[in-house]
């Protein structure tokens, strides 16, 4: 008689669930275990547009994750057939979170401020898990926007896939239960979806969404820095004859740093040779500078930190105008730190040394960029 293989039970007996079992195993800061691989990092914060963004593309790479096993089952459909359930599932999650991300982002662009708990909790509890609900708010949003801020999204389209799986699923519950609220049988019938076909579709969707995003990020809305920026252009228009006059010499001294170094990129010297390197036409630079007044040169150094971190989100906007009160807002944003204020103690050198420190190309650049938003 052949004798019976019981190992498959010793393995079941040694992981059977105990009473004492910590499912939910939290580590401290320092904290990780014997292989790190085994942690994730459960990403929360007090921004509620940030947690919507982080839940969406964690729906979308396990959405992503899922398909990859479902291709790598080819021809084991007692594999495959279970997890086109959870597939659409993720996908349409995936689609509910992104839409709400996008008119909690967006929406604040035109009001001119943040939303506040209240009217996030309202849209939230309004909209439920309702795909169109949600659409007829954001789109107005985003049509609105697309006049004033360059894309090329297509709304339409983007509408198209929202009304395609509200058709299907019109509550988010086909692909999580059997059954709906009164017992009934949600569907009775077995279907033959092709997977393929939505996996590349949602993938299409989601790129087109991840450069919606990139295109209209990091807008400043905010009217208290429109204020400050107000502040930041009378001051400029007091120094707008030593800025045309800085560009000049930065322009003469990014001509002599080419034709120097020939395009090699950024010298690396010591602090020793620094004064022995320095070309005529960047000591002419410095000369300037330190005979500014410390509004005008602030000023100066606040144009080149606005030029090189704003200056593409501003030039998305299609309107002088709104480019102009982008400018002012992000003018504001870089006079909030204590060491941008106009009217109070400055470090000259540290100022200085900020802007000979970095290459002169990016400087003028900069700095000649936001002259022409403001021209």
């Amino acid at each position: 008689m052949e004798e019976f293989d019981d190992s498959w039970l010793m393995v079941h007996k040694a992981t059977q669930m105990k009473e004492s079992d910590q499912i939910f195993r939290f580590y401290k800061q320092g904290e990780k275990p014997e292989n790190p691989d085994d942690m994730a990092y459960i990403l929360w914060s007090d921004d509620s547009v940030f947690n919507f963004s982080n839940y969406s593309n964690a729906y979308r790479q396990a959405a992503e994750a899922l398909y990859k096993q479902f291709v790598s089952h080819n021809g084991d459909y007692a594999m495959k057939d279970p997890m086109g359930i959870t597939l659409t599932f993720m996908y349409r999650h995936y689609l509910e979170l992104t839409t709400k991300f996008l008119y909690l982002k967006f929406t604040p662009y035109l009001k001119g401020r943040r939303l506040s708990e209240e009217e996030i909790a309202n849209f939230i509890d309004h909209t439920g898990h309702n795909l169109n609900t949600i659409w007829i708010k954001l789109k107005p949003i985003l049509l609105e926007l697309s006049k004033k801020l360059e894309s090329t999204f297509n709304i339409d389209a983007f509408g198209h896939y929202i009304s395609e799986f509200q058709r299907y699923d019109d509550s988010s519950m086909k692909m999580r239960y059997p059954v709906d609220k009164k017992g009934k049988p949600i569907e009775t019938k077995s279907q033959r979806l092709d997977i393929k076909i939505l996996h590349d579709c949602m993938e299409d969707c989601m790129n087109e969404v991840d450069n919606l995003v990139s295109q209209w990020d990091d807008q400043i809305y905010w009217d208290d820095d429109e204020e400050l920026g107000d502040l930041f252009m009378v001051q400029y228009e007091e120094a707008k004859d030593d800025v045309e006059e800085f560009l000049k010499y930065q322009s003469l001294y990014t001509d002599s740093y080419k034709k120097k170094y020939k395009g090699n990129g950024m010298r690396f010297m010591s602090l020793r040779d620094i004064t022995f390197e320095r070309q005529p036409e960047e000591i002419k630079v410095v000369n300037f500078l330190k005979s500014l007044s410390d509004n005008h040169l602030l000023v100066i150094h606040n144009l080149y930190y606005i030029g090189f971190s704003c200056l593409r989100r501003i030039k998305v906007w299609k309107n002088v105008s709104d480019r102009k009160l982008q400018f002012k807002r992000s003018a504001g944003f870089i006079s909030r730190s204590e060491v941008n204020k106009f009217n109070k103690p400055v470090n000259r050198n540290d100022l200085i040394g900020t802007l000979m420190s970095k290459m002169p190309d990016i400087v003028y650049k900069a700095v000649k960029g936001c002259i022409e938003i403001c021209a």
